[in-house]
């Protein structure tokens, strides 16, 4: 096997072929590890995410030119440009077929030089498996010097057997929906709740600190969950004495495949909790959910197993748990 690391991008056409190559092999690699029940970003997620400004995402693909060039492994480095300058994200994968010659640790050894060539001291990664299952990855992150520092459970709620009821009242505070947009008017408010999702919400071990949001950042936000083929439905609470926004959630949904959706943040401020701000604006969504996107099936989730308030609002709501997802980190000397 000849193997040569190569760089991929989503955005030259006359990569494409290269690019849906490199993309197999981590649709291959989740499949592996969850079945068909997996949550590989999608191509035109992939797009998107290389074409923001806040991130240098960087994709790599090993090679093996003893067999046409086939893309045998694949990674992925993400760097964040506005803040967390000591930040890799990084994801490693090998087609099921390929495994156990090392391609794993060549890529990842490949991308850990870039990291620190960018001035970057933590590395961070994930690992998914079936709830009932066993951690395909966790042999490789430790063997690699890697720690375990978040554990998040992976919640789908059957909307098909989900009881829909109209917000409950929620005094001194008015809930907002809109479907598709992030709203010009919540712009501000809402860069101020996505700041403080960086900081309130639980991050367990992992050495995130605070992020930079501004009014333009969220707008970007909305234009790539635009490009990546996916639609939107966000609510935010108000707090009437003020005019401010203070909490919000958003979900997202695929266009190609509406049946899954995928629900993103929920934060309330901790200065307005107690007031079943969460309760109220996740039956909100549903309700806007039901009405424009009726082929949904399954709402999906993640939770850290630390974040006690969320998770017991989303099992009122009939949310359970499908799978685990595990951060790992490595702090570079």
């Amino acid at each position: 096997m000849a193997i040569s690391i190569v760089p991929v991008t989503t955005l030259d056409p006359a990569q494409a072929e290269l690019a849906e190559a490199w993309n197999a092999v981590f649709v291959a690699s989740a499949v592996a590890a969850m079945g068909d029940d997996h949550d590989t970003w999608s191509m035109a997620s992939r797009r998107a995410r290389e074409s923001t400004s806040n991130w240098d995402r960087r994709y790599l693909a090993a090679v093996d030119s003893d067999d046409q060039d086939r893309v045998v492994a694949g990674a992925e480095l993400t760097l964040p440009l506005r803040d967390n300058p000591e930040l890799a994200l990084i994801d490693v994968v090998v087609h099921p077929e390929h495994r156990r010659h090392g391609l794993g640790t060549a890529l990842l050894d490949h991308i850990t030089q870039q990291a620190r060539d960018a001035g970057r001291t933590s590395l961070a990664l994930e690992t998914a498996y079936p709830r009932d299952g066993a951690d395909p990855g966790e042999v490789f992150a430790c063997l690699h010097g890697f720690d375990l520092a978040q554990t998040n459970h992976r919640n789908d709620l059957d909307v098909t057997a989900y009881s829909f009821q109209k917000p409950s009242e929620t005094a001194g505070y008015a809930i907002e929906t809109s479907t598709d947009d992030t709203l010009d008017e919540w712009l501000e408010d809402r860069a101020n709740l996505q700041r403080r999702m960086s900081t309130d919400a639980p991050t367990g071990d992992l050495d995130f600190g605070e992020e930079d949001w501004d009014a333009d950042r969220i707008r970007g936000q909305r234009d790539a969950t635009r490009s990546s083929n996916r639609r939107a439905v966000e609510s935010v609470a108000r707090h009437v004495a003020t005019g401010r926004l203070v909490a919000f959630t958003q979900l997202q949904i695929p266009t190609a495949e509406p049946e899954l959706a995928y629900q993103q943040d929920t934060l309330v401020l901790r200065e307005h909790r107690g007031h079943g701000l969460g309760a109220a604006l996740k039956a909100a969504n549903m309700l806007a959910l039901r009405t424009e996107f009726p082929q949904t099936r399954t709402v999906r989730t993640w939770n850290a197993v630390e974040n006690g308030p969320m998770i017991a609002v989303n099992e009122a709501l009939g949310y359970r748990t499908t799978a685990i997802q595990r951060e790992w980190q490595k702090r570079l000397a």
